[in-house]
Order: C-alpha cells, then sequence, then structure tokens
C-alpha cells in the first residue's frame, strides 16, 4: 500500500513530461492569460489624479501615499499601519503561482482566489481614495481618472474567479469576487470616520488661529501655495465672504464654496448638524465660516487652486 501511495502522490503532484502541450485545456489558457494581465497590469498606471499616473504596485512600494501627500497634502492617516502594504506584493506573486499551476495542469486555488481577492480590494481602495480627491477638487470624476491598467486588473481579477478549478459551484466563487473589496470598504469607511472623530474639540468652540476675507485667502494661496499651506495647514481659519455656490445634498451633508474671477476656490464641508442652517445659504450670501483648513491643491491642467476646509460651521458668534 505504501507503494502505490507513493507512485499515487507523484503523479498527483509531477506533470507529466510525455504529454503534448496541445492537452492543455482551454479553460487552463483562460486561466494563463488572466494571470498574465494581473501580473502585468499590477505595474502599469491604475489612476491618473491630476496628471500624476499612480501604478497597482504604489501601494506596496509606499509610492501611493507619497505622492499624495506631496501633490495633494494627504497622507497616510496611518503611518504605523504602512508594513501590512506590503500583502499587495502577493497579487504578482500569487499570479505566477497560478501560471505555473495552469501550465501543470493543477489545481489553480487557493492561488487564483487569493491573488483576485487582494487585487479587487486594492482596486476599491484607490477608487475610494480617488473620491475622496474629487471631492477635493482633483478631477471631474473618479471614471475620468482610472486607467487601462485598472481596466485590465479588474477583468483578469474576475477571470481569475470565474474560471479557477477544480471550484465549480457559484458560492465560493460569489463569495471570493466580494470578500476583497467588502473588506477594503469596510477598512476604508472605519479608517474615514476614525479621522473624521478626530475632532480635537468642535469646531464652534475653538479659538480661532486667523480670521481671514475669503477673497484675500484665496489671492494668498494663488500667489504662494507653499507658504500659505505652511502657514494655515491644519489650523482654525474663521473666512468671510460672499458665496459663490453651496450644493445640499440628500445625506444632510452640504457644502459652501467661495471663489475669484480666475476660477481658484476655497470650498468648506460643513458639518451635518449645519444642515438646516446651510439649506439657507444661496450664491451671492455673506457667510462667516468656521472650518480646519486642509490645504491646497493647483491643477496644472486647468490653472486654478482649490482650498479645501474640513469640519466647517457657521460662524455665528
Amino acid at each position: 500500500m505504501t507503494a502505490f501511495a507513493t507512485i499515487g502522490l507523484k503523479n498527483a503532484f509531477y506533470f507529466d513530461m510525455t504529454q503534448p502541450a496541445s492537452s492543455i485545456t482551454a479553460k487552463n489558457w483562460l486561466t494563463v492569460l488572466f494571470s498574465a494581465g494581473l501580473l502585468v497590469s499590477f505595474f502599469l498606471p491604475w489612476v491618473a489624479w491630476d496628471g500624476s499616473r499612480v501604478s497597482g504596485y504604489a501601494m506596496p512600494s509606499g509610492d501611493f501615499f507619497k505622492i499624495s501627500e506631496t501633490r495633494f497634502h494627504l497622507g497616510n492617516p496611518f503611518p504605523k499601519l504602512s508594513f501590512s502594504f506590503a500583502l499587495f506584493w502577493l497579487i504578482p506573486a500569487m499570479a505566477i503561482l497560478t501560471t505555473a499551476a495552469a501550465f501543470l495542469k493543477k489545481k489553480t486555488v487557493p492561488f487564483a482566489f487569493f491573488a483576485a481577492a487582494l487585487s479587487l480590494a486594492l482596486l476599491t481602495i484607490f477608487i475610494l481614495f480617488s473620491g475622496v480627491l474629487l471631492d477635493l477638487g482633483v478631477g471631474e470624476s473618479v471614471g475620468g481618472m482610472l486607467k487601462p491598467g485598472a481596466i485590465i486588473q479588474a477583468l483578469s481579477a474576475l477571470g481569475l474567479i470565474l474560471f479557477a478549478f477544480p471550484v465549480k459551484t457559484a458560492f465560493p466563487k460569489i463569495a471570493w469576487l466580494l470578500v476583497g473589496p467588502v473588506i477594503a470598504w469596510g477598512s476604508f469607511k472605519i479608517g474615514e470616520k476614525y479621522i473624521m472623530g478626530q475632532t480635537h474639540s468642535a469646531t464652534e468652540n475653538v479659538k480661532a488661529d486667523y480670521t481671514v476675507n475669503a477673497d484675500a485667502l484665496i489671492s494668498e494661496f494663488v500667489s504662494n501655495d507653499t507658504a500659505a499651506n505652511k502657514k494655515y495647514l491644519e489650523k482654525v481659519l474663521v473666512v468671510n465672504g460672499n458665496v459663490s455656490s453651496a450644493e445640499i445634498q440628500p445625506d444632510s451633508t452640504s457644502t459652501v464654496k467661495f471663489a475669484d474671477s480666475t476660477g481658484s476656490y476655497a470650498i468648506f464641508s460643513l458639518e451635518k448638524d449645519q444642515f438646516e442652517q446651510a439649506k439657507k445659504i444661496q450664491a451671492g450670501t455673506a457667510v462667516s465660516l468656521k472650518a480646519v483648513c486642509s490645504g491646497s491643491i493647483f491643477s496644472e491642467i486647468l490653472g486654478t487652486t482649490s482650498i479645501s476646509f474640513k469640519r466647517a460651521t457657521l460662524n455665528n458668534k
């Protein structure tokens, strides 16, 4: 029995080199194709943030937050967890292992599942973060920021899960399609809530560091954004001016914008408890806002500067 078991194990593990290459099935070739797509597109640009192209490997390499902090003043909110991003190097590693398994006509599970789930999780982070930048005035839509590399990555991940073998039932495949995006979305929202909850105190109860006119503030950033960011970043400001536009959303979020004649502007994200008062604000209304400055972004394409503020409240004092 031992001899038969040994022979059986060898036959289960080793590929019979006497078999012709043509014996590899169409499903195997599709798996090889999707694995190659996942591997190659990992090193291609996934998004373009105001001219800055960011590839999939930028997250584990550390370039993701270097670019976001340098260009848009959005650094890693949890720098102590940066080491965990190395996990995404498993995407190309698992893609290579999946390719080898497909060529050897062996099980591609779990390599294909892990590679695809990590890929979809990383894509979700890229999309959610691009949405944050969109709220800060970068780009016109998240879809417009996406590059072909992200599309290839998504399709390759989808194909790897759908054609993974020997899994034949739909439930585990659906579960693996969802697990990456769900975990990434949940983690992102928890982090976002944590950051938003980092209120040193309620904004209306904090003494302002500066009181400025909106037009003068915008002009200061346009003239020298480096100096202005150094001066105002994370400071509490009272900004007075005439509203250029106000947007009220169904989820009780609202934004108020002051703009100058060049198209540069300061935009304030009001706290939800300001919703009832925010509904009364219209273009041309003179208002006073107190908020924390998140810094400015210069759009090379539009040639304009946008200054964003968080935790904004109407300054009624």
